[in-house]
């Protein structure tokens, strides 16, 4: 196998167990996956929530927070698209799950984009639609209360 083959499959085997690990909230294991410094970028974030994480530990404070608002019933539709840099792989998925405040349905597609260095994620840029997430939260000002307590305008 060549070196690229090796990279590339491993690249693969990390977007699956980072699929695994945060479907299952196996937060533990799910940060092993990331760098020290790594990088998460919410490039549609609505206006006055954070759309950059920094930090391996970051990161994982935010993911594994939003799990106390969304119960995932199941991830589907998943479609992985290697790239020609082995370290980097796009990802389109669909969450299905239910808000938990307000047991509405929170049916959310995603693109995610990973790029690893060094056999660990360095860079994610996840594409989504906040709109699906606000309206099933009941509303902008309710997500920014959920997800950013105290943050102005909350």
């Amino acid at each position: 196998m060549s070196d690229d083959n090796a990279i590339r499959q491993h690249t693969l085997s990390v977007v699956q167990s980072y699929l695994a690990l945060l479907s299952q909230g196996r937060w533990n294991e799910w940060r092993e996956l990331w760098s020290e410094d790594s990088v998460l970028e919410f490039p549609y974030a609505p206006e006055g929530a954070v759309n950059r994480y920094v930090g391996r530990d970051a990161i994982v404070a935010y993911m594994s927070g939003t799990a106390d608002h969304i119960t995932v019933h199941g991830v589907t539709s998943v479609q992985v698209h290697p790239l020609l840099d082995p370290n980097a792989v796009i990802v389109e998925l669909r969450i299905d799950g239910s808000i938990r405040s307000s047991n509405k349905p929170y049916n959310q597609r995603y693109v995610t984009f990973f790029q690893l260095t060094d056999g660990k994620i360095q860079h994610y840029r996840e594409y989504w639609s906040p709109l699906i997430t606000m309206e099933a939260m009941g509303g902008y000002d309710a997500y920014m209360r959920a997800l950013y307590p105290g943050r102005v305008g909350c």
